[in-house]
């Protein structure tokens, strides 16, 4: 018997024009965690990289300018209906480029127009999240801008990239600003939480819960990598077991948090980040059910190059759950996927 998420995935693989074919196993409603990136953007993340050097870019991730039409193409070989398309723009304002190498303004704002144009190129497929680093100075204007503008889904925010810090108090109150000014634009936030702090874990959850998320009522918040930053370790094991308590304890509180599963557990895609060992696994297996599987959502960290079919594959042979269970998990969408797409299709907002 088909279950009520594979009739809708089957739905929504059809009106995207995806014959829902049996041997591009698994088949996903939408894959939550996909990077294209402009001309300008792809040369300052390759500035970026040769800074932190292959630690903090492995070099099998492609930086290189890429479309839309490329997202397209790979969801279309893994038979996956729709993706979030998470902008970069955050990167204009890292610390590792050098003095005048950007304008911050100028160039967050033309890499989240380049995002946003390239979805809505396909917008019936693609869900835009521009993109802030939340200590930047620009970072509540450009909130604002794109919530009055309308057309996109939400804002990514990336804190190990902004090296920011949950022990300080005033970076808090940044967080916690940029938290509340997208939930006053009904912007959903997709946020990379793990820091480079060394000891990352339960206590910057804590901080997170108490001071920040709060702040984001009404909205969706999607937490990149179910807590860390690719692959499985004690970090991100730390990170989501506090987050594991925090919704046992205060479901309804908790009730706007999912948790996305891009490169987790990665034993596939990505060798140059965080390796996962059986054991880790296992444990976040144990977790995954505990928080409730609805929670989850399917996401890679696309960049062009990465094949979805064998990435998803891979995941799912990883990953010890029952066929009801992945069944279920490919089936997820955030709830800001079928709010952005009923709104684009009120308003006729998608650029064709």
């Amino acid at each position: 018997m088909k279950t009520v998420a594979s009739i809708l995935l089957s739905a929504s693989l059809m009106a995207s024009g995806v014959a829902p074919a049996a041997a591009a196993p698994p088949l996903l409603a939408v894959d939550h965690h996909v990077h294209i990136f402009s001309p300008e953007g792809s040369r300052v993340l390759g500035l970026i990289c040769k800074a932190l050097g292959p630690s903090g870019c492995p070099p099998q991730v492609s930086h290189a300018p890429s479309t839309g039409d490329e997202v397209i193409a790979a969801l279309d070989n893994a038979g996956i209906a729709k993706a979030v398309l998470l902008s970069g723009g955050y990167f204009f304002a890292s610390p590792e480029l050098p003095d005048g190498a950007v304008d911050l303004a100028k160039g967050t704002r033309e890499e989240n127009t380049f995002i946003v144009e390239q979805a809505h190129a396909h917008c019936d497929r693609l869900i835009p999240f521009v993109s802030v680093n939340p200590l930047a100075p620009n970072a509540l204007e450009e909130i604002r801008y794109w919530g009055h503008r309308g057309g996109v889904a939400g804002v990514k925010l990336h804190l190990a990239s902004a090296n920011f810090d949950f022990r300080d108090p005033r970076q808090v109150r940044q967080l916690a600003a940029v938290f509340q000014a997208a939930a006053h634009a009904h912007l959903a936030i997709v946020i990379h939480m793990q820091t480079r702090a060394a000891d990352y874990g339960a206590e910057d959850v804590r901080v997170f819960l108490k001071d920040v998320y709060p702040r984001a009522a009404g909205v969706t918040v999607q937490i990149a990598h179910a807590a860390g930053g690719g692959g499985v370790d004690g970090h991100q094991l730390a990170a989501l077991e506090t987050f594991a308590q925090a919704i046992e304890s205060r479901p309804l509180a908790t009730r706007s948090l999912y948790f996305d599963l891009a490169m987790v557990p990665d034993l596939f895609a990505n060798e140059g980040k965080i390796a996962a060992t059986p054991s880790n696994v296992a444990a976040l297996e144990i977790l995954m059910r505990r928080i409730g599987m609805a929670r989850f959502l399917p996401a890679s960290d696309y960049t062009p190059g990465l094949d979805l079919r064998a990435y998803y594959s891979n995941q799912r042979s990883a990953l010890g759950f029952s066929a009801a269970e992945w069944q279920q998990l490919a089936g997820n969408a955030a709830p800001y996927v079928t709010r952005y797409l009923q709104q684009t299709r009120q308003s006729n907002s998608c650029m064709r």
